[in-house]
């Protein structure tokens, strides 16, 4: 066998055998490594259906009751499938605001939203709503119906010398007008 410079026999190959067989078996390896890796972060991953966290309003509600310059209100009884999900009271820019949101049956949204502030501007924040709808009564009071022209929201407008009230979301108007119903003061 012929000697190179450095000593060494050529024509040796010396390190990692290059064969199909080997590069089969790199590629099973880095696809069982994929595999497994894949099933534990299926097993850490957890599906949450709904993420945002059930609160008790109660003492939000209460706050409100007793510094509104309006009369508060919130549903008796909160609709089964329903959860209390914000809740706020106080004061912002001037005017008293009381927000009480809820995720209803795990995929939409509904909210009753007072403020002391302008009309036109409180709608604005609190709904995406602005198309005008047939106006509907609850309990004897004329609220104005709003839609969004996608359809997606809908809400319901009280206004009165005090506050304008605003039941609005992303259920039906047949849910929304149930919703309003059930407000209590």
């Amino acid at each position: 066998m012929p000697v190179s410079d450095n000593g060494l026999v050529s024509g040796v190959r010396r390190g990692y055998e290059r064969s199909a067989g080997g590069l089969i078996a790199a590629i099973v390896a880095v696809l069982l490594l994929i595999f497994v890796m894949f099933l534990l972060t299926r097993l850490v991953q957890r599906d949450v259906a709904n993420p945002a966290a059930t609160i008790d309003y109660r003492s939000s509600l209460a706050q409100a009751r007793a510094e509104a310059p309006f009369e508060v209100v919130a549903p008796e009884p909160v609709p089964p499938g329903w959860r209390a999900t914000s809740a706020a009271a106080g004061m912002r820019d001037g005017d008293y605001v009381w927000h009480l949101g809820f995720v209803v049956d795990g995929e939409e949204y509904a909210a009753v939203d007072q403020s002391t502030a302008a009309a036109s501007r409180f709608l604005a924040d609190v709904t995406p709503a602005t198309e005008p709808g047939t106006p509907v009564d609850v309990d004897g009071v004329r609220w104005q119906a709003l839609h969004e022209a996608d359809g997606q929201d809908n809400a319901l407008v009280l206004r009165d010398s005090e506050s304008t009230t605003v039941v609005s979301g992303t259920v039906s108007a047949d849910v929304l007008l149930g919703f309003a119903e059930s407000l209590q003061k």
